[in-house]
């Protein structure tokens, strides 16, 4: 979490409670959106120090984005929802090649950001997907603002994301996931970044560990739905973390379970008219 915090100082300072950028697109399509974002004064210069510029080979980001998934809702109630992947490998496809030069020109004071475009399956409708990306401390912070929201084909949805991919369309509880979650050093909301509009899902990763311990190249998924499941399978074991708070909640409820027990007892052995209750 302290990671994430300097972050949202640092984001404080260089842009106030409404953070604008400059966008400089890399590669700007119809359906794909990547490009560098600093601050429209200069200042993020001074504060910021990421581990810009960087070179990605195709096989280490499509290692790390083919496991990056997103849940929707949050808490125990929403638990039973099936994760999705975040990018399908068509995304993917055309994602890996824009991230690789744009990180590779990437100055120190640059976040690399991104929105990918598409139709709905359903609707046939325009969505989006769009966030960010920036090395610090050698972890990858990935955060994420949009996942397939919808976007009217009006200038104004369209355009509020192209002048800040950071910028969420429809305040959505999420959370954003990776397996195996071993690698995930933190994970949770950035508000700055969106300018207090609604929050950004944000998730650091010990990519270094992932890169160094990945198995060989597999051949490419050719579905979304093959894709999700790949990252369901990577890892299906509880996390420790997981594995104590549901131990906690058993505890706790075993415990209102027997506390229950002993008021409905202690109601059965009241006389059923207050009159005849001796009063000591």
């Amino acid at each position: 979490m302290k990671a994430i915090i300097t972050v949202i100082l640092m984001v404080w300072c260089v842009g106030c409670a409404n953070p604008g950028f400059n966008i400089q697109p890399v590669e700007d399509d119809p359906s794909l959106l990547v490009g560098l974002a600093s601050s429209p004064d200069g200042s993020s210069e001074a504060e910021t120090r990421h581990d810009h510029p960087v070179e990605w080979t195709t096989g280490d980001l499509q290692a790390i984005l083919k496991r990056l998934a997103i849940q929707e809702g949050s808490g125990l109630l929403d638990s039973s929802r099936r994760p999705q992947a975040v990018f399908s490998q068509e995304d993917l496809t055309h994602l890996i090649p824009a991230l690789q030069q744009t990180f590779n020109i990437a100055r120190p004071s640059d976040w690399i950001v991104f929105a990918v475009w598409g139709s709905s399956e359903h609707t046939q409708g325009l969505q989006v997907t769009s966030g960010g990306m920036y090395l610090q401390d050698q972890q990858l912070h990935i955060l994420l603002a949009n996942h397939r929201e919808r976007v009217s084909s009006e200038e104004h949805g369209i355009q509020d994301i192209r002048e800040n991919p950071f910028h969420a369309l429809r305040d959505v509880k999420r959370s954003l996931l990776f397996y195996p979650t071993s690698y995930v050093v933190e994970s949770g909301n950035n508000w700055i970044m969106s300018g207090f509009e609604s929050p950004v899902s944000e998730l650091i990763l010990d990519y270094q560990a992932l890169l160094a311990t990945k198995p060989p190249e597999e051949q490419p998924t050719e579905t979304e739905e093959a894709t999700a499941s790949e990252i369901l399978k990577t890892d299906r074991s509880p996390s420790p973390t997981t594995d104590v708070e549901l131990s906690t909640l058993q505890e706790e409820l075993s415990t209102l379970k027997e506390e229950l027990s002993r008021i409905k007892q202690q109601m059965k052995q009241q006389p059923a008219d207050p009159s005849q209750t001796t009063i000591p």
